[in-house]
């Protein structure tokens, strides 16, 4: 059985937010379990050896194919979180559609859950945006010889707790963009961060999909984003690949 206590100590978060403690288990399985019992703003987190789970239980008004979105306004949010407790100077960025890198090394990756059952034209009853992070590598005795990966403390990030803080604030401020200015107002800050940078080109988000216009005139389209997620391989059976 997972091991799960309603707790509000350590991290600071707005009155939306009911934050909950997983012991051991999947953070993303636990949201979901939780959705239709405790509803949005049931934010679960695991702070496990080398490891920072977290998710939290949305609960959409629009049909799937837009509030699928979710997905981007939270990497959006733990991307603009990771950047407000890291060294300065290093970029925070993200490989479509749900890989994060810090310094081009990975750090983890988000994640995403839907009501069973739910079509591009119905409403959800409930989505789980969830991401992992590599808290540390202690574990492993020579960490130069995987240059790939990285975690939050050999790069002296702050607190976890300060980032799941701020990430929790920064959804707030992005869903209340969306809702007045546009989901644009989201996807446009999704797309400055993502890695490669297209010199001069052009990169969008039409409905589901990454297009990008190569400056040669050349185009391409990416898999719609509930069927790449997890196509970078960011993430295995354990977590976040080291």
């Amino acid at each position: 059985m997972d091991t799960i206590t309603q707790s509000a100590r350590s991290i600071a978060l707005p009155p939306p937010y009911t934050l909950y403690r997983l012991e051991q288990g999947d953070t993303l399985a636990e949201a979901a379990r939780l959705a239709p019992l405790e509803g949005a703003g049931t934010l679960v987190v695991q702070f496990a050896p080398g490891l920072v789970s977290f998710a939290v239980v949305l609960e959409p008004e629009l049909p799937l194919r837009e509030s699928q979105m979710a997905f981007a306004l939270g990497m959006v949010a733990l991307g603009d979180a990771l950047a407000a407790h890291c060294p300065p100077e290093r970029a925070v960025r993200l490989v479509w559609p749900d890989e994060i890198r810090f310094d081009k090394a990975r750090l983890g990756g988000g994640r995403f859950a839907l009501a069973p059952g739910a079509g591009p034209d119905d409403v959800p009853d409930w989505l789980v945006f969830g991401a992992e992070l590599i808290a540390d590598r202690d574990h492993i005795d020579e960490p130069g010889r995987l240059p790939d990966s990285t975690s939050l403390k050999e790069e002296a990030f702050d607190p976890p707790e300060d980032i799941l803080s701020t990430f929790a604030s920064y959804m707030m401020l992005y869903f209340d963009r969306w809702a007045h200015d546009g989901i644009e107002a989201v996807t446009n800050r999704y797309l400055m961060r993502i890695d490669p940078p297209l010199l001069r080109g052009v990169r969008r988000i039409e409905g589901d999909r990454l297009v990008e216009i190569t400056p040669s005139g050349g185009g391409k389209r990416s898999a719609p984003l509930l069927e790449a997620l997890g196509s970078t391989g960011w993430r295995d059976a354990g977590g976040p690949v080291l």
